[in-house]
């Protein structure tokens, strides 16, 4: 009876986890470098713009943005990511961890180390290692995403509430310490609404969804 109880809370919470991989798929796409229109086009015509529109300021900037895109209008917004993110010259908005957590505002710092440690736990590996640092704003929301996967494909208990708490600690301890701080820079330094929108929506989704996986995890200590 304990495991069919067990089976059964974890299948509850598969529609929250599906809706959790589903914003940080969209927070990954949105903090790339936009290289083709077809996804921010399938977003306007096939995304759920007012749910996006009721979720937050950042929503309805974003929400602003998909409606009246264009080709025309991301080659504006490629320009902008290369100056926010890339370069060449000092970025506004470097999207490394080590940056924000070393003294002198250096990569391949003491978190860079910490956070590749994360992923070989998990047999993951940057494929750039070693060349280029792997804290990486879409490195660390991928992380997510995969450990959100292994969730869903997860039939044991036990290791279902490690997977749950290796998220709820990999937030804690990375993305909620540095993101705000990404996310100011990005807020000040842009006029862009993708960038914009999309910086005011990732710094409330990260620290909300701390608390869902707080919630999360003490709800699976009572089954």
């Amino acid at each position: 009876m304990a495991n069919m109880a067990a089976s059964v809370h974890m299948e509850l919470l598969q529609p929250l986890l599906k809706s959790r991989k589903n914003f940080y798929q969209l927070l990954h796409l949105l903090f790339q470098m936009p290289t083709s229109g077809i996804k921010y086009f399938e977003i306007r015509d096939k995304g759920n713009l007012q749910e996006l529109e009721e979720i937050h300021e950042g929503g309805k900037i974003l929400s602003d943005f998909f409606q009246h895109i264009s080709n025309k209008y991301l080659e504006k917004e490629r320009e902008e990511y290369q100056r926010l993110f890339i370069g060449p010259g000092p970025l506004p908005a470097p999207p490394w961890e080590s940056y924000y957590r070393s003294k002198e505002q250096l990569l391949f710092e003491e978190w860079t180390y910490r956070v590749r440690e994360q992923y070989h736990q998990f047999g993951l590996k940057y494929v750039r290692e070693n060349n280029e640092p792997d804290d990486h704003l879409l490195l660390e929301l991928e992380f997510m995403i995969n450990l959100i996967d292994l969730c869903l494909l997860e039939t044991q208990l036990d290791r279902f509430i490690e997977l749950i708490s290796s998220q709820h600690q990999f937030l804690e301890k990375h993305l909620t310490v540095w993101i705000p701080y990404f996310c100011k820079r990005v807020i000040q330094t842009t006029n862009s609404q993708l960038f914009l929108g999309a910086a005011m929506l990732l710094d409330d989704f990260i620290n909300d969804d701390l608390t869902t996986l707080y919630e999360m995890k003490e709800a699976l200590a009572d089954v």
